[in-house]
């Protein structure tokens, strides 16, 4: 008999996790949702099919994932806490909610915290996830279905906000690295379609390329790509001289700083 999940609040991370399980789990899936508007707000026919205002849909849910925005999240388990069954498993990937947050208002359930990306829908998410009072056989189960987004990596709950920092909020990173690239490959007089996807492709080949050769240390592969007096060192230099990885440090720091100040609204009783 497949298990039910239900996901509370359909935003981007919450629609990427329900358009991959739909597509590769057994599992039922239903999307509390305050409000019809998420209907529109690009779910297709499959996925609305999912989306209920009814509270009632988590009386018998195995897993409730919150997906709601940190601030709502309280006001969210106030709202559905008598719903939810005694042995349902609590999965939070709000960012900076902390276990023990949640346990205030639910001080006997299982509780995961998770950081997927939006890269789960196409199933290669890369998530965080720390575990508390969680028995064996739900773990694996849940460790099943977040693998089925991408990559999963267990680690202590501390690690969870600068995780957000970095990969949580990594994609974003990525996406406006290939903007740039692909408007100076439009202003060198390639077109924006062929710049796009020779862009996305050189990024995911040079990606791959990290893990297969997990052996080199990051500058051997760079010292791979750079020839003396050529075209890659003049890059080199105008990115160094701008002080860029400077601004990247600086860029994660805020991330990982508004993580921890989104998980500092007060738990209620």
């Amino acid at each position: 008999m497949s298990k039910k999940i239900v996901i509370v609040g359909p935003g981007n991370i919450a629609h990427a996790m329900v358009a991959r399980w739909l597509q590769v789990s057994d599992a039922k899936i239903s999307v509390l949702a305050r409000s019809q508007t998420y209907l529109t707000k690009g779910w297709g026919l499959a996925e609305q099919q999912t989306i209920t205002l009814d509270p009632n849909i988590v009386r018998d849910a195995d897993m409730i994932a919150l997906a709601v925005k940190p601030k709502d999240l309280m006001t969210t388990l106030e709202q559905i806490k008598p719903f939810i069954p005694s042995l349902a498993t609590i999965l939070s990937v709000a960012a900076g909610i902390s276990i023990a947050q949640i346990r205030v208002m639910l001080p006997h359930h299982g509780i995961v915290r998770a950081m997927p990306n939006i890269c789960a829908e196409n199933g290669t998410s890369v998530t965080g996830m720390s575990f508390d009072s969680v028995l064996e056989d739900e773990k694996t189960w849940i460790l099943s279905l977040v693998r089925l987004l991408g990559h999963v990596v267990e680690i202590p709950e501390h690690l969870l906000n600068p995780m957000t920092a970095l990969y949580g909020s990594g994609p974003a990173y990525v996406y406006v690295f290939l903007q740039a690239i692909i408007q100076a490959a439009e202003d060198l007089g390639i077109p924006q379609t062929q710049a796009r996807e020779l862009a996305a492709y050189m990024v995911q080949s040079a990606s791959q390329k990290a893990l297969i050769d997990h052996d080199k240390s990051l500058q051997q592969l760079v010292d791979q790509v750079v020839s003396p007096g050529g075209t890659t060192e003049a890059m080199l230099n105008v990115l160094e001289q701008s002080g860029w990885q400077d601004i990247m440090r600086r860029a994660i720091q805020a991330s990982g700083d508004k993580a921890t100040q989104l998980g500092g609204i007060p738990a209620r009783a």
